[in-house]
């Protein structure tokens, strides 16, 4: 079969959804199937560029770097990111495709897909990881008496009802299509990821920061918005003083140069910051540390797995989380016992459970192992490729 994966950013580009999507091509891949992924870089010179990785092709069209961009600028860039992509596609003879599989930041792709069925006939799965703009709404960056949320709740509507399947994130994800009259099937697909892919120690971070035997408190990834980070600076604070924990921030963001500024005002030394690296170097860095956070906001009305959440289970990192009340991720680090979890804003619980983990390395063992357990039952991208082919095939059945 031959597969078409529209995505904004894609491998090597050290974000979440690139690197995910990067496990799904891979496994496509190695499952005998033709993989076409169409997406934009930062990277190339060039209006745009058709790279050959693996037998799979890869077009890219040149775009800002869009961690540069504040909000208006990037929802311009978004919104014709697909007329791009679509202009580019079109003029080159690539394979012709059984399949398309979208993901989800961003909600712009209603014009490109229109045009591929149209022209291909084929079904549509989006792997949807952010129910936009609901959350922005919940959380007050836009009002609902805004026009441009209307904007952006028509391309939403839009988007869906052109797809013919819907992969969320969570059980409670669905509950919001349930109110919703969209001509689509909606499923639960959790974040994947490759297992096994455990690169060899090519950093030592310990040595670098002088950290010796401290507890390292990780956070991996983006640092905008919806990660709170005065959340996280909160917890740093606390442990000022404290000389057996140290923080090591990674990644790239909204937020990231007011993290800087707070680090440097406030005096955190026990902070160091880091911006984005390759996926490789941030797996290797996570060899040396002890502990996984995971900050969300506290006013998100719908469940968000953060895709860092797999990278800490694959290097038995136990999970020190603070979220939103309701998310089904509390339910389930409690369950499985890979971690402590409190609800965003009850600060005290959540000094209290970096506290028990800096403490006790017999309990980050013993949370790390069964973390890497779940991984495995829950998250492997082999399971997940097979969901979505199920779906995708009892389509072409019908």
């Amino acid at each position: 079969m031959n597969y078409l994966i529209l995505i904004d950013r894609y491998f090597p580009t050290p974000v979440s959804g690139a690197v995910m999507i990067k496990d799904l091509v891979d496994q496509l891949h190695i499952e005998g199937h033709q993989v076409t992924v169409l997406t934009a870089s930062s990277q190339i010179e060039k209006k745009y560029d058709i790279e050959i990785m693996n037998n799979i092709k890869i077009l890219r069209v040149r775009a800002n770097n869009q961690k540069n961009l504040n909000y208006p600028k990037r929802l311009i860039f978004e919104l014709f990111l697909q007329r791009r992509i679509w202009r580019h596609y079109k003029s080159n003879n690539l394979p012709k495709p059984d399949f398309l599989i979208a993901y989800s930041p961003t909600i712009f792709w209603s014009f490109i897909i229109k045009k591929i069925i149209d022209r291909e006939r084929i079904p549509v799965y989006l792997i949807l990881r952010d129910i936009f703009p609901k959350w922005a709404l919940d959380t007050g960056i836009i009002s609902r008496f805004n026009p441009v949320y209307w904007f952006l709740k028509w391309h939403e509507n839009r988007l869906y009802n052109l797809t013919n399947f819907i992969g969320v994130q969570s059980e409670s994800n669905i509950k919001y299509f349930s109110g919703h009259k969209y001509n689509t099937n909606v499923e639960t697909l959790y974040n994947f990821k490759k297992l096994g892919s455990q690169v060899p120690k090519k950093v030592d971070i310990r040595s670098r920061f002088n950290l010796g035997e401290k507890v390292i408190f990780v956070f991996g990834g983006n640092l905008g918005f919806a990660q709170d980070p005065s959340n996280l600076l909160m917890l740093v604070r606390a442990f000022k003083d404290y000389e057996g924990a140290h923080f090591l921030f990674i990644g790239e963001g909204t937020e990231f140069d007011n993290v800087l500024k707070e680090k440097e005002s406030q005096s955190l030394d026990n902070l160091h910051l880091m911006p984005a690296v390759s996926d490789d170097e941030y797996q290797s860095i996570l060899l040396e540390c002890d502990v996984g956070l995971i900050s969300l906001r506290r006013d998100f009305k719908t469940d968000n797995f953060p895709n860092k959440l797999l990278n800490y289970m694959e290097y038995e990192l136990p999970i020190l989380a603070s979220i939103n009340a309701g998310n089904e991720l509390l339910e389930l680090i409690s369950s499985y016992k890979n971690g402590l979890a409190s609800i965003n804003g009850e600060d005290e619980d959540f000094i209290m459970n970096a506290k028990i983990l800096s403490e006790s390395k017999n309990l980050r063992n013993d949370m790390g192992k069964r973390g890497k357990t779940l991984l495995a039952e829950k998250f492997d991208v082999k399971s997940s490729l097979n969901k979505i082919n199920i779906s995708l095939k009892s389509y072409k059945n019908l």
